[in-house]
C-alpha cells in the first residue's frame, strides 16, 4: 500500500516539474522572439538587446546563480 502512495506521489512530482519546464521555456522562447522582432538598427550596435540580456538572467536565475530578488534588481535597472 506504501508503495502504490509513493509510485504515485513520484508521478505527481514529475508530472509538476514538467509543467514547470515547459513554462519556463514558453516564457525563453517569447524573449528570444521579441529579440527576433527588434529594430535592426539596434542589431548594429555592439551593446546587447534589452532581450538578451533578459534572456542571460533568465537563464542565471534557472541555474541557481542568480536568487528571486536578484534577478528581480537586475531585470529592474536593465528595464529602466
Amino acid at each position: 500500500m506504501i508503495f502504490i502512495l509513493v509510485v504515485i506521489l513520484l508521478i505527481i512530482l514529475i508530472v509538476a516539474v514538467s509543467k514547470g519546464n515547459k513554462k519556463k521555456n514558453l516564457e525563453i522562447e517569447q524573449l528570444e522572439k521579441n529579440n527576433q522582432k527588434s529594430d535592426p538598427i539596434e542589431k548594429d550596435d555592439k551593446s546587447p538587446s534589452i532581450s538578451d540580456e533578459l534572456i542571460k538572467l533568465k537563464k542565471l536565475l534557472e541555474d541557481g546563480i542568480l536568487t528571486q530578488d536578484e534577478f528581480n534588481a537586475q531585470k529592474g535597472k536593465i528595464l529602466k
